[in-house]
């Protein structure tokens, strides 16, 4: 796109006015290398645990541009001109919630979800637009192709079959999106029953390219 472009006076930017991790999760964090060369240092907000966690990247970056920790709080704050965010505290992760002050639109992202938290549900039912945790289908859908695996809850993934499905599917959101979604989640295969079921239920699967206007 070309809003991400850098900017046209130097290769070594960024557009992006920074970057919310909801969890210390690697492949979470990786992406932050590839940010490395840009000319002053990333934002990156997150959670007291999730930056003790990665302290690794500070030592990797320090060579490169570095990082400009910012704590996340529980009330709203100016992310970039009139988009606001808030974090959204769950059992080993985060939630964001963002706010478009220019139209009054809000959207939920909580791609690691371990249990429907109150403050949760609320957040999801004042969301006008949900991208919502979808990585596996069932509870022991991993154990069910390799011996020992630990399950959806134990990963910290609420499954949807019996976790999520039936909570969003009675969401006023107008768009309630799976994201996060694992390789052996059936809800990938187009012609699965499981994909059907959750399209009858007006829940989108994310793709890539998927644009989203709030």
């Amino acid at each position: 796109m070309p809003r991400l472009q850098p900017r046209r006076d130097s290769p070594r930017n960024t557009p992006v006015a920074g970057v919310l991790l909801t969890n210390g999760d690697i492949d979470h964090a990786l992406g932050l290398l590839l940010l490395r060369e840009q000319e002053i240092p990333l934002v990156v907000y997150a959670a007291d645990e999730t930056r003790a966690a990665l302290g690794w990247l500070d030592d990797v970056l320090a060579r490169f541009c570095g990082i400009e920790w910012r704590k996340t709080i529980p009330e709203f704050q100016t992310l970039s001109g009139t988009v606001a965010f808030r974090a959204i505290e769950l059992p080993r992760s985060i939630a964001f919630q963002f706010r478009d002050d220019s139209s009054g639109e809000t959207a939920l992202f909580a791609p690691s979800v371990a249990e429907l938290t109150d403050e949760l549900r609320n957040a999801v039912h004042e969301s006008d637009v949900v991208l919502f945790d979808g990585t596996f289908w069932s509870d022991g859908e991993l154990a069910a192709i390799r011996q020992g695996a630990r399950s959806a809850r134990q990963m910290n993934h609420l499954p949807i079959s019996d976790g999520s499905l039936d909570f969003l599917h009675q969401s006023p959101a107008r768009r309630k999106i799976y994201t996060h979604i694992n390789n052996t989640n059936p809800i990938l295969m187009p012609s699965s029953r499981e994909r059907a079921h959750v399209k009858q239920s007006g829940i989108e699967i994310a793709r890539d390219g998927l644009e989203i206007v709030i």
